[in-house]
């Protein structure tokens, strides 16, 4: 059976309850940041419920006194919920699983889908990869027209210093103009400009 615990469940969805029942503490800071990429590749709902579920076995094992070694929850994770593992292989796992002290079809009951990570991380964590990707544009943004700002300003000073007895030059204003070509049309576009539509035209279209 689940794990009870006085601890106080942040959420009320399934992903909220189960997180605190086995003391995954760190679940759903976890999950945030595989959904999100940070740090790593994105990671698809369904890997998180993998990911989730896991956690839980692997819980489950230990409080049931298991010595968990490397790869064995993965592997009994796989046996129990594949397709394509054989009814042969699926009940020697869940023996000894249950020999070993572990109430399988609690723990099975308590394994999440993929739609209820969704759930829980768009209500529950208030997280959205839309959003993550407008922050992700706008600090891109942000640091291209800094850099093109700082260009300019190192152009102007530059000539200024030389301005006079090195070239005959009076004040002048830089301005730095950022090309993309895409390599998969050809055009070139200016960087803001492409920010801006999302993308080279030849891929939006």
């Amino acid at each position: 059976m689940s794990v009870e615990t006085t601890r106080d469940v942040a959420c009320d969805c399934k992903a909220g309850r189960v997180a605190a029942a086995y003391g995954l503490d760190d679940l759903d800071d976890e999950l945030e940041r595989r959904w999100l990429g940070e740090g790593r590749e994105r990671e698809s709902l369904r890997s998180l419920a993998d990911y989730a579920n896991r956690r839980v076995l692997r819980s489950a094992m230990r409080d049931a006194g298991m010595e968990v070694i490397d790869g064995e929850v993965e592997n009994t994770y796989r046996l129990l919920t594949d397709s394509d593992t054989s009814a042969g292989d699926r009940t020697q796992v869940e023996r000894r699983l249950e020999r070993a002290g572990v109430d399988v079809d609690a723990v099975e009951s308590d394994f999440v889908s993929h739609q209820t990570v969704h759930t829980h991380l768009r209500e529950c964590r208030d997280v959205s990869r839309e959003e993550a990707d407008r922050d992700r544009v706008e600090s891109a943004r942000r640091t291209i027209f800094s850099l093109q700002s700082r260009t300019e300003a190192v152009v102007e000073d530059s000539l200024s210093r030389l301005a006079g007895d090195e070239l005959a030059l009076d004040d002048v204003d830089a301005f730095v103009d950022i090309q993309v070509v895409c390599e998969a049309c050809g055009r070139q576009q200016e960087v803001g400009a492409l920010i801006d539509r999302g993308g080279c035209t030849c891929q939006l279209d």
